[in-house]
C-alpha cells in the first residue's frame, strides 16, 4: 500500500467517524494493513476483528500484530458470502478493495447491518478504473502498465467499475448513505507512483491470465523505463480513482 492511498484511507476513517474505543469489523482484511491502522485509531479501549477467507494471508497478519505487540486485534478465517458472527454488534464495519472481488457484493452488504449497533457505520474504499488513466501529454508505457494491472483484475472476475456502485450497494433498508466521494491517485514528475512494485507483486497473475508475457513486461527494466517516460513527459498523470463511501444504520 502506497503512502498516498494510506493517507486517503486514514482521512476516510477519520471523516466517517472512527474513534477511540470503537469495536470494528474489517472484512476482507488480507494481511492486516487496514486492521493495523484501525487498531491504532480505536486504541486499547477498542477492538478490531479481521475476517478473510485466505488463511495464508491471515497467518502473515497474525505475525504482524505480534511484531507490533497489538493486543486489540483478532483475525478469523471466514467466507464473506456466509458470515455467521453471533451476538456481536459492532460500531463500524470497514472494507478496503474487497467489494470489487466479491461475486455477489450486494448479498454480502445486505447481511452487514445486522452486525451493527444502531448508529453504527459501514465504511468502504474501492479503487476504480472507469475514468483513468489520464494525462494531457501521452504516456504510453504508464498507460500500458496500468492496463496490465486492471485487465488482470477484470480477468480474475474483479469489478473494475465498483466505485460507481457504492451508493447503490450501501443503500440498504434501515441504512442511510452519508457520503460518497472520489479522489485521484496522482503522479507528478517529482513524485512517482510506485507502479513497478505492484506489477512485480502481480507478475505471476498477469502472466497466468494471459494479459501480458514475461518478455513484454521485462520487470527488471520496467522501473527505469517508467522513470524515463515520466521525466521526459514533465506532466501530471492520474493512475486511478479511489472511491470512498460511508453509511449509517438508523434502525
Amino acid at each position: 500500500m502506497t503512502n498516498i492511498v494510506e493517507e486517503m484511507t486514514k482521512k476516510l476513517l477519520v471523516d466517517a467517524g472512527i474513534q477511540k474505543g470503537m469495536h470494528v469489523l474489517d472484512i476482507g482484511c488480507g494481511r492486516g494493513d487496514l486492521s493495523i491502522l484501525l487498531a491504532d485509531m480505536v486504541g486499547t479501549e477498542g477492538t478490531v476483528l479481521g475476517l478473510d477467507v485466505d488463511e495464508s494471508a491471515l497467518t502473515l497478519a497474525r505475525e504482524r500484530i505480534q511484531q507490533n505487540m497489538l493486543a486489540n486485534v483478532t483475525f478469523i478465517q471466514a467466507d464473506l458470502s456466509r458470515l455467521s458472527i453471533n451476538h456481536v454488534h459492532f460500531d463500524a464495519i470497514v472494507g478496503r478493495r474487497v467489494l470489487m472481488y466479491l461475486p455477489e457484493p450486494r448479498r454480502v452488504i445486505a447481511d452487514l447491518p445486522a452486525l451493527l449497533k444502531v448508529g453504527g457505520l459501514m465504511i468502504f474504499q474501492e479503487h476504480d478504473s472507469t475514468m483513468s488513466p489520464g494525462s494531457v501529454v501521452p504516456m504510453p508505457l504508464h498507460s500500458q502498465v496500468n492496463k496490465w494491472i486492471w485487465d488482470t483484475v477484470e480477468s480474475e472476475g474483479g469489478n473494475i467499475h465498483i466505485g460507481f456502485d457504492l451508493w447503490s450497494l450501501l443503500s440498504q433498508k434501515g441504512v442511510v448513505v452519508e457520503k460518497v466521494r472520489a479522489e485521484a491517485v496522482v503522479q507528478t514528475p517529482d513524485a512517482p507512483f510506485p507502479m513497478t512494485p505492484i506489477v512485480r507483486a502481480m507478475l505471476n497473475r498477469i502472466i497466468k491470465t494471459g494479459v501480458a508475457t514475461e518478455d513484454e513486461i521485462d520487470i527488471n527494466t520496467l522501473e527505469n523505463r517508467l522513470d524515463e517516460e515520466r521525466q521526459k513527459s514533465k506532466t501530471t498523470y492520474i493512475r486511478e480513482m479511489v472511491f470512498c463511501a460511508w453509511a449509517r444504520k438508523i434502525e
